[in-house]
């Protein structure tokens, strides 16, 4: 059985822009779900750290992807 995964490319983009997108798009998305959001933003492992503790969603993994950050979240 193969995973769900959903992409989000929030390159570009400011806070709080990458969480509200992330979000938005999310909003209906079913458990089990793997969500992958790249983004540039200096503060946007922050946010969505601070997201994903608030919205009591798993964080799998964060890795630099060159000036990106690579994220990935369980729903």
């Amino acid at each position: 059985m193969g995973l769900n995964v959903m992409k989000i490319d929030c390159s570009g983009m400011r806070c709080p822009q990458p969480v509200l997108k992330l979000a938005v798009e999310t909003a209906e998305t079913p458990a089990g779900t793997v969500v992958e959001i790249i983004g540039d933003c200096p503060t946007f492992e922050k946010d969505i750290r601070t997201f994903c503790d608030r919205r009591k969603k798993t964080l799998l993994s964060v890795r630099a992807d060159g000036p990106k950050c690579v994220i990935q979240i369980q729903y």
